[in-house]
């Protein structure tokens, strides 16, 4: 059984789908009186009151089942309160993991602290592969969060009287211990993607240490070369398909100095652009990203993970995630002087301890100089 609110002739409708005595699903319309314009909310209150009436006002029918619910949260109620990439991630937990699961005739009601704990322990990858089904600690607690926010709903409407999830132990998630290159190997990397199709972002990523999704998102209109400044206002990502969206937050959100070695690539680079525009003709797709391939097509997130560490194992560099290279510009800049401050509102953290958790321990050569300093004090 699932529920939704849907338009007809200007007025908001409950619509109730479910299935009859013979097995094939049924629609049932009921009037809420209320005009389609300023009415949304009120229209999913009553549809929640719709709920709770086919459903005994306290708890679910011994009918419905938990995989059902899940699906109608999903494409009912949390779709319209998140941003479409975080939909769609959730889309990927409901669909190819919690719903697949949980078909094994679990009921709402009938769902306890034991039954979440086994699904997480199942699903935990201690030292599994990838390929043999196992899950790491991160991924899990978006499973959890995903099932918590489901479960609250159900609180909410009173469909069950307190959240199962609340007692579940999770999995110790591990601490990423980032890899850094150093200023040379930095160099070699922009040597090594030179003609490359992922040359533009790796070029941007060493100088400024970008996000990735931040680069990709960058278009010539956010750089300003009368007032010598780059402009971070979009970021693009990827679930299904790529998609351009906000920053991740306000302080990510920022407008940096446009350093003089990337002023001159963005000029030359644009005038690259402009002759592949004048060669593929009506072919090329015309748009202002700073980072695309030849026939102006923006560069793809996953062709750029593929590509960066195809190249990384052809060159027999050291294996880093693209993500690294911000990390090791930002190492780079605290072992010359520059303050976690100075560091927090270049890279677009929100909070210094941001900074400070991945920046403070990165370098052994700082430790080493305290060191020596401390010698010479005690030297006789």
């Amino acid at each position: 059984m699932t529920f939704s609110i849907q338009e007809k002739k200007g007025k908001w409708y409950v619509v109730v789908s479910y299935k009859n005595e013979q097995g094939k699903w049924t629609t049932k319309w009921h009037k809420t009186g209320l005009v389609v314009k300023g009415n949304k909310k009120r229209a999913e209150a009553m549809m929640a009151e719709v709920a709770e009436e086919y459903r005994g006002g306290k708890s679910f029918d011994k009918k419905w089942q938990l995989s059902d619910f899940l699906e109608y949260w999903y494409n009912n109620i949390v779709k319209n309160t998140v941003e479409i990439t975080t939909w769609e991630g959730y889309g990927v937990v409901i669909n190819a993991h919690l719903i697949p699961y949980f078909k094994r005739n679990m009921f709402l009601n009938d769902l306890t602290v034991q039954d979440i704990q086994i699904y997480f322990n199942e699903k935990y990858s201690s030292g599994k592969k990838r390929e043999e089904g196992g899950l790491s600690p991160s991924f899990l607690k978006k499973h959890y969060s995903v099932l918590k926010r489901a479960l609250d709903y159900a609180v909410k409407i009173k469909l069950i009287p307190i959240n199962p999830i609340l007692n579940v132990e999770l999995p110790k998630q591990q601490r990423y211990n980032a890899k850094y290159y150093s200023v040379e190997q930095l160099e070699k990397l922009l040597e090594i993607t030179k003609g490359t199709i992922i040359e533009s972002v790796v070029f941007i990523a060493v100088h400024y240490g970008l996000r990735r999704g931040e680069i990709l998102g960058m278009r010539y209109e956010d750089v300003d070369f009368k007032e010598k400044t780059i402009t971070i206002r979009n970021t693009r990502t990827k679930v299904r398909t790529d998609v351009e969206k906000r920053p991740k937050s306000d302080a990510s959100m920022r407008t940096l100095p446009l350093i003089p070695r990337v002023e001159e690539y963005l000029m030359k680079l644009k005038e690259s652009q402009a002759m592949d525009k004048l060669l593929f003709g009506k072919e090329y797709n015309d748009n202002d990203y700073i980072c695309k391939y030849a026939d102006g097509t923006p560069v793809n997130i996953g062709t750029l993970s593929h590509k960066f560490r195809k190249i990384l194992e052809k060159n027999q560099m050291p294996h880093i995630r693209f993500h690294d290279i911000r990390h090791s510009v930002a190492s780079y800049l605290l072992k010359n002087g520059i303050s976690l401050k100075e560091i927090q509102l270049w890279c677009g953290h929100s909070d210094i301890a941001v900074t400070a958790m991945f920046y403070t321990h990165v370098d052994i050569e700082m430790k080493r100089n305290t060191g020596n300093k401390i010698n010479e004090l005690f030297a006789s």
